[in-house]
């Protein structure tokens, strides 16, 4: 459980639930799609999302990715949604990790007894990226195909950042590096989201390392 293990290590063992902006503080919250046509919005969330993560992943030659998939106890529970993930190919290599864990907010829940997500994660090349952005900025619209419906996270475990694309709306910036998001701060100001900009600048704006 190598890659778990160096997520939980630098990110804490909660980063993958619920809103990262919100939960690790001192992060970023950027505004990708802007109104519209649906076809507009999810263009322009992918082009700006393939801009961000350029900054973000600059240098690297490979993507550390986890996928959030929701289903039952057996990951065969998640096999729709896995072909889907493959033909797109992003069900990338043979040595993938896989973790499951109740939601918390459903352990009271009948209906959800039996109901967990499933994790999986591994490298994948950096070219994969449009791809991997295809997949979280397709989750809000059924029009636009594929979509697999999982939740994306990805990580620069080199420079101790996480991004979450959590749809066409947005995208969170987390992790302990704070001069590195301080950088993204500058580079990205015209993105961030104004409801949130207060916090952002609270932390960021005069910020020195």
């Amino acid at each position: 459980m190598e890659i778990r293990r160096h997520i939980e290590t630098i990110f804490g063992p909660h980063v993958l639930i619920g809103s990262p902006f919100y939960d690790y503080k001192g992060g970023l919250r950027v505004k990708l799609s802007e109104g519209g046509h649906y076809l507009k919005q999810f263009l322009m969330a992918h082009r700006k999302g393939m801009e961000i993560c350029e900054k973000v992943f600059a240098s690297e030659q490979k993507i550390v990715v986890c996928l959030k998939i929701f289903g039952d106890t057996s990951l065969l529970s998640t096999l729709p949604v896995i072909r889907e993930l493959n033909e797109m190919g992003l069900f990338f290599g043979k040595e993938k990790e896989h973790w499951t864990a109740f939601e918390e907010d459903w352990k009271d829940d009948e209906d959800y007894a039996n109901c967990l997500w499933h994790y999986v994660a591994f490298n994948a090349p950096l070219e994969l990226l449009p791809n991997i952005l295809w997949c979280a900025f397709s989750s809000d619209f059924g029009v636009i195909q594929p979509n697999p419906g999982a939740r994306v996270y990805l990580f620069n475990l080199q420079k101790k950042i996480m991004v979450y694309p959590y749809d066409d709306r947005g995208m969170d910036i987390v992790g302990p590096n704070k001069v590195f998001l301080k950088e993204l701060y500058d580079a990205l100001n015209a993105y961030l989201l104004d409801y949130d900009r207060a916090a952002m600048d609270a932390v960021f704006l005069k910020f020195s390392p």
